[in-house]
């Protein structure tokens, strides 16, 4: 009997082994879980923009931020400059700021953002990309005048199928790593990061532009 019992034992311990291995190959052969994507997050580490040799700060574009922590740098891509119209309204400049922004994100797949200026008389920005699907950094330049403290961003294009970059795992500090498929990112609304920031603050979306002065103060303007 104790003999019986030993075997019986033992080929249970070997189908629960047998269990667990199979288990754990099936979980190596599935996909990541999608990482969720939102707009324009503020990056979890600090990093400093960085002129060329020559340039004038706060009118010339910066052609990268460095990341000291970890001793890396990524380039800023210029999107492209505009200009209000004399006397085009601030809301009719930035929906044609929207649909250039937009145009980029479906194209590029990353973010794109602008510090709103203002000279008294016209709009302007200068348009930039980190290269990220999830992050931007809103470059400190004018094309003329001074800031409005305002700034508006696009999201990545809402469809799936989207990859986190490296410079999204350098701004996260790590927790979004570089070729992790992304959720589908909402290309209509704020996250909740981006109320921390400037307000009021735009969105560059889809369907519509968007301005924020918190949570409870939304404009949709179509």
């Amino acid at each position: 009997m104790k003999a019986g019992r030993g075997w019986l034992l033992l080929a249970t311990g070997v189908l629960l082994v047998g269990a667990a291995i199979g288990y754990l190959m099936v979980r190596q052969r599935q996909p990541a879980a999608p990482q969720p994507a939102t707009e324009a997050l503020p990056a979890t580490v600090h990093y400093e923009f960085v002129w060329p040799e020559g340039a004038t700060r706060g009118i010339d574009l910066p052609d990268r931020i460095q990341i000291d922590s970890i001793h890396r740098s990524l380039p800023l891509y210029p999107v492209g400059d505009m200009r209000s119209e004399p006397g085009e309204e601030l809301v009719a400049f930035l929906q044609r700021v929207r649909a250039e922004m937009v145009a980029y994100s479906d194209r590029q797949e990353h973010e794109a953002c602008a510090q709103i200026c203002s000279d008294g008389d016209r709009y302007s920005v200068r348009m930039t990309s980190i290269g990220a699907a999830a992050h931007c950094a809103v470059a400190p330049v004018c094309l003329a005048g001074q800031s409005m403290h305002q700034s508006i961003h696009s999201h990545c294009p809402g469809r799936p199928g989207l990859r986190a970059t490296l410079a999204d795992q350098y701004l996260s500090g790590g927790s979004m790593r570089s070729g992790r498929y992304l959720g589908r990112c909402d290309t209509e609304h704020f996250s909740r990061q981006d109320y921390a920031g400037w307000r009021p603050g735009w969105l560059a979306g889809v369907r519509a532009l968007y301005r924020q002065d918190g949570p409870d103060d939304i404009t949709a303007y179509k």
